[in-house]
């Protein structure tokens, strides 16, 4: 029994000393606009049984959010390795497990359900979308070429819906958009429907017959003037590092300061090009929320004779060649950490260039 106790104590020892603890945390299916040091979207969330949602600006490592979907997960927080960049949480977030998720219906316009099939067709040459309101009493959006609004009823489980003779706009429309609009407003007005879901997507039935086949996204944010062109439609941070002179201020800890490293991402390319302290570097990117991978990196052959403008070179090809990396923003700078989550580089806006 002594030997137990004395296990347990040195395990939570262990866990206190790492700084690291298991979270619950309930994750609302959709993101919203939020803004810490530039325009993005954020999660909402109740974090251990709170019954108040709150805005979690963080990214949660090896968690894959898809709209639509409310999430109970169990996440690790762990304090963040030191040095902490300025304006970021002291902690890291990584996914444990999932312990639930559960379709539901969004009440709010920031939630677009787009028709994608109807009848058993594809829908296509005309946009049919709608949006739920926050009582969840009227639907409203185009209904292929038209705007619409219809009364609806809804139960409680979301599993029923009641959708009533709606309104819509009256303008001329060419022939195919007339065509679906038409069947769209006959095949919604006065109809009760029993929904279903798959994935993001919602399937609507109407005696046991499927009628609608909606998915849902989040409708794209305005664009912020203070962001770059051409970043995501989604609003993250990556829009305002979009196109940015990133100059390499300190890799693994320590400060760079005898190098000409840099980056420059493009996001509507998702590529990038840039200096490795010696040669020019350019090459291919993939990005998520919080991770990034760089490959086919090509690079010039000059010779550098400075030998320690060869090792940051080296170094700095070795971390972008590595795999597990990810990512986290703070004003005017963009951090990349190793699959440990060692902060290994850290660039700033070169505002000179």
């Amino acid at each position: 029994m002594k030997s137990i106790g004395l296990l347990m104590m040195v395990l939570l020892t262990q866990t206190a000393l790492l700084g690291q603890k298991t979270i619950r945390m309930t994750i609302k299916e959709e993101c919203v606009p939020c803004r810490r040091m530039m325009a993005q979207t954020c999660f909402l969330v109740k974090k251990e049984g709170s019954k108040t949602w709150e805005l979690f600006y963080e990214r949660i490592k090896g968690f894959e959010y898809v709209p639509g979907n409310r999430y109970v997960i169990d996440v690790i927080e762990t304090e963040r390795p030191e040095p902490v960049p300025q304006d970021l949480s002291k902690y890291l977030y990584k996914l444990d497990q999932v312990i639930s998720v559960t379709p539901m219906v969004s009440g709010s316009e920031g939630m677009i359900y787009k028709v994608i099939r109807m009848n058993g067709k594809e829908v296509a040459n005309a946009e049919v979308a709608f949006s739920f309101d926050s009582s969840f009493h009227r639907i409203s959006g185009k209904s292929g070429c038209n705007q619409f609004s219809a009364p609806i009823k809804m139960n409680k489980k979301q599993s029923k819906i009641c959708v009533k003779t709606g309104v819509s706009t009256k303008m001329a429309c060419p022939d195919m958009q007339t065509a679906v609009e038409d069947e769209f407003l006959k095949s919604i007005s006065d109809q009760s429907f029993k929904i279903s879901h798959s994935g993001n997507l919602m399937i609507w039935k109407a005696k046991k017959k499927e009628v609608f086949v909606l998915e849902a996204s989040p409708k794209p944010f305005p664009e912020d003037p203070a962001a770059t062109s051409g970043g995501k439609p989604e609003r993250t941070p990556w829009n305002y590092f979009n196109q940015q002179n990133l100059k390499l201020i300190q890799m693994d800890g320590v400060s760079v300061k005898k190098s000409d490293a840099a980056l420059k991402m493009d996001m509507s390319t998702n590529s990038f090009t840039g200096s490795n302290g010696c040669n020019r570097i350019s090459g291919s990117m993939k990005t998520t929320r919080n991770t990034v991978s760089f490959f086919d990196i090509i690079s010039t052959k000059m010779m550098c004779t400075d030998e320690l403008v060869a090792n940051t070179e080296r170094r700095f090809m070795e971390i972008l060649r590595s795999e597990g990396l990810t990512v986290d923003f703070a004003e005017q700078v963009f951090n990349i950490y190793d699959v440990s989550g060692k902060l290994v580089l850290m660039f700033a806006v070169d505002a000179t260039k």
